[in-house]
């Protein structure tokens, strides 16, 4: 019972590596549970989605987009940093 306990722990070491960088969360699980080890060294070799990770970031709010330029700012910024238009 405990062996259960612990690989249904550590399946989610490369889910959440994964997660991070841009993958879908269950299907890394699956993976790390059925052969963890493997999955482990996949999702730390793997690279990052940035398009997804943008994507993320933009939607909780911690960067936006100059409606200028269409470069990423941070959302506290007044002028872009690329173009130099005031946002």
């Amino acid at each position: 019972m405990e062996i259960f306990v612990l690989v249904l722990i550590l399946a989610l070491i490369p889910a959440m590596i994964a997660k991070n960088k841009g993958r879908g969360f269950f299907g890394w699980y699956i993976y790390g549970l059925l052969i963890f080890i493997i999955a482990l060294v996949h999702s730390l070799l793997i690279k990052e989605d940035t398009k997804a990770v943008e994507e993320n970031r933009i939607a909780d709010g911690s960067i936006k987009k100059c409606e200028f330029c269409a470069e990423l700012i941070k959302t506290e910024a007044k002028v872009c940093r690329f173009c130099g238009k005031d946002c």
